[in-house]
């Protein structure tokens, strides 16, 4: 593997990007170098200064927009958060449109398991084909985003989650202005990318109206292998007015995508087939030639037929639509008492298609089209005080909400070669007529209850402590739907604690020093997922059998999470050292290990009493010179399971091996510059051993991947001032690397098909103006 790059590496990054102008044409995604220490935040979105430290509370800081001013329009959410220390952010395609290969690690917690919300909504779970949240991938555009408040390991009380055992971060819009404008993005890039966005504020209407505040955006793009388009249509909308006693603020997300997937690979298909092995679409002969059974024993090259038809599908792909809306009412009682009510509504609807060889379709087609149907409600609303006493600051509040999900997979039938045009990835699937097979139905009903109760107290100038607790309550009822035999298991878990407890110390003692100790407990609901779930969501109702489920069911206990944090900034003259250090003690987490193949996965799902994570960050900025900043981040993660995992009589020796799909170390370096109108950067991120099984019998190349940028913008005396003109570059070395390694879950050991490789070089070259 490629050694992680060193500072003359990143400079030749930055010396290449000129030249890139007139290079073959690739899509591009690269972020402006943000990087994210233990109590502060340092952003060169323009030039090479240190930005001012950002620290909100004890391992609690912000990302604000400025931060985010050079994200590549299209990118998601997510991919905000790629250069944590101690995060880990991949993606298949170059702007993480495809939610199902889109991933986050923070700390050794998936995304699903941090507890996320955006202008106040909790989002839940946050895996792909969820049942019981919505995807932030999903919500309001990103380049409207103003600010993200993040907590690492271990989230306040004040986070209202089903899923919170990580840590946490909240998303918020960019604040509503007093003056009107308008910003017009426009990016052409690789593999016929085009982003456009338009964001937009009212300032005050009239004397006394309200203020709004609309971004709208729309991404194209074909896919860099095989075939087919990925389509993404996004929009949000803030409207606030002021009131005598506070302010009243309405928020609406709306978002759709067409994606066409790209196939899960395994390491043996890298080895036979190489990297661009893909879907066959648009090549339905062929696919149809592979799937038949009567050449199931020919050879198609590497494989035969038979074994390379359970290998690459004819097509894959989904379609989503999540909206949200809320009302929030902010009130000021009296000069000490503050508070807010705030109420929302959230719906997402999924169609997760893959045409399946082992379901022929009843026509005599050797394949069908297999799409899982997940759908969510959620109705929730919260209520927070803030009372201000001398040195006390008390803050409390209550969250309810109740979600109705249902979820079933059905088949529909394909064409007969040469007598229609076959069904796409992206729908519709009744053209040939209704599903004719229809399996896995299930629904479930979810109620989620958080209290909580904190204070704040100023010891003395420079010491505040932090003492609260939260109590939880979270309770899922449903399965299976119907009376047959062979119906999904059906039950109710509940997972319930009066006192969580949050308990922390932040201590400036110069206007240069920061230092913290924050110690947490957080515990999880149950998650939730339907029989032959395509995914890594770890859930009691994929488990195939009733019985088993019962007896799991009678072992099973919620997952709780001791998180403690150790963390310090110091900012010298032209350098800060930031650094933390981290202990993770998890109980009862559920783990699920996968076989069998893409079209009918099974889970094996069974308790991990405890285990363990410890790591640590540093963060190193300089500034080399008035115009030119280098970052380094390394990160540190080791995670430990304490017994082995057990199924009937067979034992899989997993006990003190790491957690899969995680890297143990992470390596993050990045260079700016800004000479007049003309700003430049190069980011290298390293992701080094990661182990790919239970048994960590596999590990997972090394991820190396250098992004870089050029960017000017016209002065006051040009004819259009303040156009900028940026050219990005992601993948700058265009290295073959492994993005997503654990999509369809992990196995015990083994070689098994749940890779997706992550980008090759992509470019795209974008203009904005701001009236």
């Amino acid at each position: 593997m490629n050694t992680p790059p060193t500072l003359l590496a990143l400079a030749i990054g930055i010396a290449l990007v000129a030249p890139l102008h007139a290079a073959e044409s690739t899509d591009a995604a690269h972020d402006t170098p943000t990087t994210l220490n233990a109590l502060q935040v340092i952003a060169t979105p323009r030039g090479a200064a240190v930005a001012p430290t950002q620290v909100v509370g004890p391992n609690r800081y912000v990302i604000n927009a400025t931060d985010l001013d050079s994200m590549v329009s299209g990118n998601n959410g997510l991919s905000m958060l790629k250069n944590v220390p101690g995060g880990s952010y991949t993606a298949t395609d170059g702007l993480g449109l495809d939610i199902s290969a889109t991933s986050l690690f923070v700390r050794g917690f998936r995304m699903n398991e941090m507890g996320i919300t955006f202008e106040g909504v909790p989002l839940n779970d946050n895996g792909f084909l969820s049942l019981t949240g919505t995807s932030v991938v999903n919500v309001g555009v990103p380049d409207g985003i103003g600010s993200i408040t993040v907590s690492p390991g271990g989230a306040p009380v004040s986070v209202f989650s089903s899923s919170v055992n990580g840590g946490s971060l909240e998303y918020r819009l960019r604040d509503l202005q007093d003056n009107p404008s308008l910003r017009i993005k426009q990016g052409v890039g690789s593999n016929n990318t085009r982003v456009t966005t338009v964001s937009g504020q009212s300032g005050q209407l009239g004397e006394h109206g309200p203020k709004l505040l609309v971004d709208l955006q729309r991404v194209s793009a074909d896919k860099y292998q095989g075939a087919g388009t990925q389509k993404f249509l996004r929009g949000d909308l803030k409207a606030q007015q002021d009131v005598a006693w506070g302010d009243f603020t309405v928020f609406l997300s709306d978002s759709k995508a067409a994606v066409w997937g790209y196939n899960n690979i395994s390491f043996d298909m890298i080895r036979k087939l190489g990297w661009k092995a893909d879907s066959f679409y648009p090549d339905y002969a062929w696919a149809y030639y592979v799937a038949s059974p009567e050449n199931a024993d020919t050879s198609c090259g590497a494989y035969t037929c038979g074994e390379l038809s359970e290998l690459i599908p004819y097509d894959t792909g989904q379609v989503t639509r999540d909206r949200v809306a809320s009302i929030n009412h902010r009130f000021q009682i009296t000069p000490a008492l503050s508070g807010n009510v705030q109420l929302y509504n959230a719906n997402s609807h999924t169609q997760a298609t893959l045409t399946d060889p082992t379901v022929p379709s009843p026509n005599g087609a050797p394949f069908s089209e297999q799409v899982q149907t997940p759908h969510l409600n959620r109705l929730g609303g919260m209520f927070n005080l803030q009372f201000e006493t001398g040195a006390h600051t008390l803050t409390a509040g209550f969250w309810q909400e109740k979600s109705k999900a249902a979820a079933k997979t059905e088949w529909y039938q394909q064409p007969l070669l040469g007598q229609g045009k076959p069904l796409k990835a992206t729908g519709p699937f009744d053209v040939y007529g209704p599903a004719f097979q229809t399996d896995n139905a299930s629904s479930w009903v979810t109620r989620s209850r958080q209290l909580y109760l904190h204070d704040n107290y100023a010891v003395t100038d420079t010491l505040v402590l932090g003492l609260g607790f939260k109590a939880l309550d979270f309770t899922t009822t449903g399965g299976g739907i119907g009376d047959s035999a062979e119906r999904p298991v059906f039950g109710t878990l509940r997972a319930k604690s009066n006192f969580l407890p949050h308990v922390s110390l932040y201590w400036s003692p110069t206007e240069r020093t920061d230092a913290f100790i924050d110690l947490v407990n957080t515990m999880n609901g149950y998650r939730v997922a339907q029989r032959g779930n395509i995914g890594y969501t770890a859930s009691a109702w994929t488990i195939s059998d009733q019985k088993e489920f019962d007896r799991v069911a009678g072992t099973l206990r919620p997952e709780k999470n001791w998180n403690l944090t150790v963390g310090a900034s110091h900012r010298f003259d032209r350098l800060t050292v930031t650094g933390d250090v981290f202990y993770n003690d998890i109980r009862n987490r559920l783990l699920s290990a996968a076989i069998g193949t893409q079209f009918a996965q099974i889970n094996t799902v069974r308790l991990m009493p405890k285990m363990h994570v410890i790591g640590a960050d540093l963060g190193i900025t300089a500034d080399l010179t008035d115009h030119l900043q280098f970052y380094q981040g390394i990160a540190l993660a080791r995670s430990y399971y304490d017994s082995d995992f057990v199924v009937g009589d067979t034992v899989y020796p997993i006990k003190g091996n790491a957690q899969p799909g995680y890297p143990q170390l992470s390596l993050v370096s990045d260079l700016s510059a800004h000479f007049g109108h003309w700003r430049f950067g190069a980011t290298s991120t390293s992701y080094l051993r990661q182990p790919f099984t239970y048994e960590n019998d596999i590990r997972v190349p090394t991820f190396w991947q250098v992004n870089a940028y050029t960017a000017y913008t016209l002065g006051p005396d040009s004819l259009l001032p303040g156009l900028e003109l940026r050219l990005d570059v992601s993948n700058l070395f265009n290295r073959n690397n492994i993005g997503t390694a654990t999509i369809a879950g992990s196995s015990f050991s083994g070689d098994y098909q749940t890779l997706q490789r992550s980008a090759p070089r992509q470019v795209m070259f974008s203009t904005s103006i701001a009236f």
